[in-house]
């Protein structure tokens, strides 16, 4: 994790002179880099907005991991994504790219990982957003009304598909 330089990280030396950066340990630099497909697109995407849709459409194809506080198994198939709050006080599903992207505080909330196809999100939730990677660098949210029009064009392109 980053952590800031403190004047007590620096005894014997003026606090006036201490550096205010923030130093970063290999392991931050190695988990910041893209490791997947999708992760490479979302990092393309907050780089150039233009991009939104390609990312969306990654994101749709990728395997992305939800949190359960129950196991998912053979016989108990009914998981309960962990649901997180976004600003505005709407409920999220929270979604990550990988296993090392998931803080351990959520993980002590729900310590179950669940891989699932991100079409297979959308489609599941009923009034509901989600957020991939909450509080990570390589971050998106699609809020509800957002995940019905994704609905709506998944309704749509198979439409089209059979037609």
């Amino acid at each position: 994790m980053s952590t800031e330089n403190t004047p007590a990280a620096h005894d014997g030396q003026d606090p006036a002179q201490a550096p205010h950066a923030i130093i970063e340990t290999p392991m931050d630099q190695h988990r910041a880099k893209p490791k997947t497909h999708f992760e490479m697109m979302l990092q393309a995407g907050l780089n150039k907005p233009e991009l939104s849709g390609s990312v969306i459409a990654a994101f749709m194809r990728a395997e992305v991991y939800f949190l359960s506080r129950e196991e998912v198994t053979e016989e108990n198939k009914n998981a309960q994504p962990m649901l997180l709050t976004n600003p505005t006080g709407e409920a999220v599903v929270a979604l990550f790219t990988s296993l090392e992207r998931i803080p351990s505080t959520y993980i002590d909330q729900a310590p179950f990982g669940v891989k699932v196809q991100g079409a297979t999100v959308v489609r599941a939730l009923d009034n509901t957003g989600f957020v991939v990677n909450p509080g990570d660098e390589l971050s998106f949210e699609v809020p509800a009304d957002g995940v019905a029009i994704l609905q709506q064009q998944m309704l749509n392109q198979k439409s089209e598909d059979q037609a």
